[in-house]
């Protein structure tokens, strides 16, 4: 806690207490004033009538001489200033005037109020003697009546006298309770602010990354409930950091462990952490503070990052490191505006992709040689054979036709699949490539007993694209509705919507189960297996739809519910039309 705070508060506790000890002064100084005026009072009256009792015989015989002489030993006596006045006002003798030189005093305040038969009281200053002084007059009595007033005075210094010496033990006594107050508040304000100062002790040992700190307190209050508090905070967050220590100790093995390559770029892309596995891919240096192009050169990568950074989105694409295929994913961490690329190195997968590719591709090559020359010593012995040899002739016929069609469709994919195939695009009318192909299946479609439709707008667009590869596209489509459906129909429509031409293909076959749909554009994948191979299917005619759609840019969805029928739909990007 802070000096300022506690002299704050103990300063406010003096303030009260001084104003405390002030008021009590006042008002018992102002009593003292009270009981001392009162005192000297009674004492000048007590005086007064005294004084009365011993000058009676004096005054009633007119001894004015004797009766001053009186009035001076009283003095001697008291101390205190005695005066004779008689009923007209005339001073008779005074214990410190010649009563001859001094005026009538019927008109002094005290003396009227005597001479009414009261005890008359005055402070004021006296034009006599020339000083301030207490006055008490009573009557004096004679045969029943007031002939006259005794009056004894002291100076105001006796009253001042008696309030000095009150005060000065006041003044003692206020002093010496300030000062016991002043303590007592000292040493509560201390004992109030010394928990909170164990507080603030505690708390930055908290900062500091302590976080054993804890708070012992006797005193049962608001304070220990609070520093209870504050113990089980420290408790939890003592495990919890205990918890996020041995987590991100976890994380960073995990990290450091994984065979991928990951690093996390700032803002700048600048390089804040990279694993083992990234820094095996660039060469094994240190990466960290530097901008990820001075770790890695890969032409597109560039162009991925500010694809991620621009669209917030996950962005995945295969680049070149050297002579290494990496697989590069970018994801952004908005909150911090971060990316974290990870990259894959795919080398060797593409490379016995390229050895499987080759050797499909070999293999279906060679056999292609073969197949040719058995299909036609085949169609030599058609014709020849009867009964159980014709039909045996017919099955090999038959099953090597299947061959065949397998043949050609692996060599059509391993062309699709090889790296960097480019296909030659050029304006392709659509409209005319549905309308042929629709046109091919005309017939089997109508002996079939199923009904074919075809819808397409006027103003079809048209797309830039492979014609061949097009017609390939929806011969396996339109093929591969044929084959699954029995009754009903099979439609054909084509729209286009922005910069986008669709293309949908449905049937009401016997539709796919939800747990096939994710494989089905996998090659030799089929669904029903008897009724593929009884019809002819490959298993690769999707597949092939699948990667003439992905060289045109375009993305292929199904749907389909078992029992209603199937919809592939085809989305490609339209030809942007001619400027004027």
């Amino acid at each position: 806690m802070k000096r300022s705070i506690f002299w704050s508060t103990f300063g406010g506790y003096a303030a009260i207490v001084l104003f405390t000890v002030l008021v009590f002064a006042f008002f018992t100084l102002s009593v003292l004033r009270e009981r001392s005026t009162a005192g000297l009072t009674e004492s000048l009256r007590n005086v007064a009538q005294a004084a009365a009792v011993s000058m009676r015989p004096l005054l009633a015989s007119g001894r004015n001489v004797e009766l001053n002489e009186l009035a001076r030993e009283l003095e001697r006596q008291t101390r205190m200033r005695i005066t004779i006045i008689d009923r007209s006002g005339l001073v008779l003798a005074d214990s410190e005037v010649n009563p001859a030189t001094m005026e009538n005093h019927r008109l002094r305040p005290e003396v009227a109020r005597a001479l009414e038969g009261s005890t008359g009281v005055s402070l004021r200053f006296s034009s006599t003697i020339q000083r301030w002084m207490v006055y008490v007059a009573v009557p004096f009595m004679l045969q029943g009546g007031i002939e006259g007033v005794v009056r004894a005075s002291a100076p105001r210094e006796e009253l001042n006298t008696l309030l000095g010496r009150s005060s000065g033990n006041l003044a003692l006594f206020a002093s010496l309770l300030f000062l016991a107050c002043l303590l007592a508040a000292f040493l509560y304000s201390r004992s109030i602010l010394r928990p909170l100062q164990d507080l603030v002790t505690a708390v930055s040992r908290f900062t500091a990354g302590d976080f054993g700190a804890r708070l012992h307190l006797r005193r049962r209050d608001e304070i220990w409930k609070l520093a209870e508090s504050f113990n089980s905070l420290g408790e939890r967050l003592q495990e919890l950091f205990r918890e996020a220590t041995q987590r991100s100790e976890e994380l960073e093995r995990i990290f450091a462990s994984v065979q991928q390559g990951i690093c996390l770029l700032d803002g700048q892309n600048r390089i804040l952490r990279g694993n083992r596995g990234f820094e095996a891919l660039v060469g094994g240096r240190a990466v960290t503070g530097r901008t990820l192009w001075e770790a890695v050169i890969a032409p597109g990568l560039a162009e991925l990052i500010e694809k991620a950074r621009g669209s917030g989105e996950r962005q995945s694409e295969e680049v070149s490191i050297g002579e290494r295929s990496v697989l590069c994913t970018v994801e952004r961490m908005a909150e911090r505006d971060e990316l974290i690329v990870v990259l894959l190195d795919t080398t060797d997968i593409r490379r016995l992709d390229a050895v499987k590719r080759d050797f499909v591709a070999n293999a279906s090559h060679e056999l292609r040689t073969p197949l040719t020359t058995i299909k036609g010593f085949l169609e030599m012995l058609g014709g020849k054979l009867a009964g159980e040899e014709a039909r045996w002739l017919e099955a090999i016929q038959r099953n090597v036709e299947r061959m065949a069609a397998i043949v050609e469709d692996l060599l059509s994919l391993s062309r699709l699949e090889e790296r960097g195939t480019e296909i030659s695009r050029e304006p392709a009318d659509l409209k005319r490539i549905v309308s042929d192909v629709t046109g091919m299946f005309a017939n089997p479609i109508e002996s079939k007993g199923l009904e074919l439709r075809v819808s397409m707008p006027e103003d079809l667009p048209q797309v830039m694209a492979d014609p061949f590869l097009l017609e390939q596209m929806l011969v396996n489509l339109v093929d591969n509705a044929l084959k699954y459906t029995e009754a009903g129909e099979i439609r054909v429509s084509c729209s286009a919507a922005g910069q986008r031409l669709r293309i949908e293909i449905s049937d009401t076959g016997i539709g796919i189960a939800p747990e096939h749909l994710p494989r089905i554009f996998e090659r030799f994948y089929v669904v029903d297996k008897s009724r593929s191979r009884r019809m002819g299917g490959t298993g690769l005619g999707l597949s092939i739809v699948k990667h003439i759609v992905q060289l045109h840019n375009g993305t292929i969805d199904v749907r389909s519910t078992v029992g209603l029928g199937t919809t592939f739909t085809v989305s490609l990007p339209a030809m942007r039309p001619a400027a004027n």
